[in-house]
């Protein structure tokens, strides 16, 4: 059964045009408390509705005794695009898009409509200092934008 978007009416959907699109990145961000990464994600040339944001930290999580780190949603976001800021301060991960060791990521409120072409930002901060096994100045963290793109109408055979 195909999820229909809020975006989109009976109408609109053509099984054929709208197909699931994702974009992803992976940011640095310093181990100290406050350190800083900046990430930006372009999308293709092509509308996009978007639907989720995703993030997770890379790397061997689930032995945070061993590797010191811990997926845990403990680093601010400030998450914009060209002409607006989606929030007015930075608000950590898991306040943001939900605690995702608790269930399924949150959806955005309302799905976001891009024509194509926009560059996604994102200013994560550290909430906390890491220690690292072994010693490393900066964790990875990586984002993933979820949404359905217009791929067009589909192209007879020749």
């Amino acid at each position: 059964m195909v999820e229909q978007q809020r975006l989109l009416s009976e109408n609109d959907l053509d099984p054929e045009r709208w197909k699931p699109m994702m974009y992803s990145g992976i940011v640095e961000v310093p181990v100290s408390d406050g350190g800083l990464g900046r990430l930006s994600i372009t999308t293709n040339n092509q509308p996009f509705i978007f639907t989720h944001i995703t993030h997770g930290i890379v790397g061997c999580v689930e032995d945070p005794e061993g590797t010191g780190l811990y997926d845990d949603g403990q680093y601010y976001i400030l998450w914009r695009d060209e002409m607006r800021s989606f929030s007015k301060d930075p608000i950590l991960a898991s306040l943001m898009f939900g605690p995702k060791r608790q269930g399924d990521w949150q959806k955005l409120p309302y799905a976001i409509y891009y024509a194509g072409n926009h560059t996604i930002s994102f200013d994560v901060t550290n909430a906390y200092t890491r220690v690292l096994t072994p010693v490393s100045p900066t964790f990875k963290i990586q984002f993933a934008l979820k949404g359905l793109s217009d791929w067009g109408k589909v192209q007879p055979q020749q």
